[in-house]
């Protein structure tokens, strides 16, 4: 019997696979089309090259990826529900041909099924936020210490990963002068677009002090100190996945997103308000965040 196919570590083998997944569904090519998908986002947002190398941590990394795609309009919920059947056809060949035990889901469970944004409870609680930071500090890394600043600003400005990673130097030092963190594309927000984050709080104004001084003292541009932002990228995912694997709780970066609109909904700030801050134009994603 010939080795399975299990390689997708550039879009050649990415299509390959594809087309052997779907052939041992007895599918054509809408479903092989839709696998090839799944497998390239797989690889571009986990770093993961090969079947082997996946687990349910970048399982759920993709899921979030759909939820954000779903929440700002560039995906229909038809559409992410179809990813989401892909990536089970996917998980099914990777149980069979290396042994694994991942976990299939319905679109439903995991608050993507056809129809309106489901709400899912994925806040951080501060004693998760605060043991992945002492995690952090233990990996004795710079790279871990600029994960720390990260995690902090996306707690209390709302921001994703990819921003957190991203924001510039330059960026904070004008919102220490302006009173508003001002986003845009150097920051690396989702389809270049700007927003306006307001500081409200010592917290946020101590987060933004804080990631700066450690800007400067490691002469950094911005909180990747890495050769590349997706190097930073791919090591937020897999420290993320080690602490998961070894705690009760569930560290989840977007949870941190969550937290924010739920805190600046409680201080009386408007939904359309909170929506934007959030980088969304549409009033009604915030149920996603906060089920109200």
């Amino acid at each position: 019997m010939a080795k399975a196919q299990i390689n997708f570590r550039n879009e050649h083998k990415a299509s390959y696979l594809a087309r052997e997944i779907a052939q041992e569904n007895n599918r054509g090519s809408s479903l092989e089309n839709r696998i090839e998908t799944v497998l390239n986002g797989l690889r571009e947002l986990t770093g993961a090259k090969n079947l082997k190398q996946l687990d349910n941590d970048k399982i759920q990394t993709y899921i979030d990826t759909l939820h954000d795609k779903l929440e700002a309009g560039e995906l229909k919920s038809s559409t992410v529900s179809s990813y989401i059947s892909a990536l089970n056809r996917v998980i099914e060949y990777t149980n069979e041909h290396t042994n694994t035990k991942l976990k299939t889901m319905s679109a439903r469970e995991v608050g993507l099924s056809r129809g309106s944004i489901e709400y899912q409870n994925r806040i951080v609680s501060e004693q998760t936020h605060n043991d992945f930071k002492s995690f952090l500090s233990a990996q004795n890394d710079i790279k871990a210490q600029a994960l720390q600043h990260s995690i902090d600003l996306q707690r209390s400005f709302g921001l994703r990963l990819r921003e957190s990673i991203q924001i510039k130097a330059d960026t904070i030092k004008q919102a220490l002068k302006t009173g508003t963190l001002h986003l845009g594309r150097q920051d690396g927000t989702k389809n270049s677009q700007p927003r306006d984050i307001p500081i409200k709080t010592t917290e946020q104004l101590e987060t933004l002090k804080s990631a700066l001084s450690f800007m400067q003292e490691h002469n950094l541009r911005s909180l990747a100190p890495t050769d590349t932002l997706k190097e930073q990228y791919y090591y937020a995912q897999n420290v993320k996945q080690e602490f998961n694997q070894i705690n009760d709780t569930k560290m989840d970066y977007h949870g941190e997103r969550h937290y924010y609109a739920q805190e600046r909904l409680e201080e009386g700030a408007a939904a359309r308000q909170v929506s934007e801050e959030l980088g969304h134009h549409r009033e009604e994603i915030l149920k996603h965040y906060t089920g109200g």
